[in-house]
């Protein structure tokens, strides 16, 4: 069995950070991350779209900003990632841009190993997360982002699991399967 991991929002806080970008640039005070509903960031009171863009790019050339994201997980549970990964069971796949300026590659593996993960094998892409869970042979895919586990849930045979977040609570679907504890990815593949 191979186990499919999202980054951002799975196994690092992206949000938080983000929204620092995102208050610095606006001057507005902060946002409460509970005000994110939808991580495309409609219909917020505060943010546009444009704004959102504009903080997405700049980060996107920020190899300091990837390095300095909190993990989300405990020692064990990054423990337990890191035995799957030597066994060759874990693959990271993410929607991180890759730029001239930097080798996120680099700076990805890094921060993976830093939290204990010792050879991570992460994957970028800007397409479909199906057509590399399916290349792949995903058999189990985790993501927070609703879009992508639609994607992988209607066009591949993995089984997919969303960590339960503020934004992404108003998504339901017959394949997704809604964790929250990371724990409970970890009884599944036992």
């Amino acid at each position: 069995m191979v186990l499919g991991l999202d980054i951002d929002g799975v196994v690092a806080d992206f949000l938080s950070p983000f929204l620092r970008v995102v208050e610095k640039k606006i001057g507005n005070g902060p946002i409460p991350p509970e005000t994110i509903t939808d991580f495309n960031f409609k219909d917020h009171p505060v943010l546009s779209e444009k704004i959102v863009d504009e903080c997405m790019a700049a980060v996107s050339y920020d190899p300091d900003f990837w390095q300095g994201l909190a993990p989300l997980l405990s020692a064990e549970q990054w423990q337990e990632l890191d035995n799957l990964s030597r066994k060759e069971q874990l693959v990271f796949i993410t929607h991180r841009y890759e730029r001239e300026t930097y080798d996120i590659h680099g700076v990805t593996c890094d921060w993976l190993k830093r939290h204990g993960v010792g050879k991570p094998v992460v994957y970028f892409t800007q397409e479909s997360k199906a057509k590399l869970v399916d290349h792949l042979g995903v058999s189990l895919f985790v993501d927070d982002r609703h879009e992508n586990c639609r994607d992988v849930a209607e066009n591949t045979r993995a089984v997919v699991m969303m960590p339960h977040r503020h934004y992404n609570q108003g998504f339901d679907h017959p394949k997704v399967k809604r964790i929250r504890n990371f724990n409970e990815l970890f009884s599944y593949l036992s």
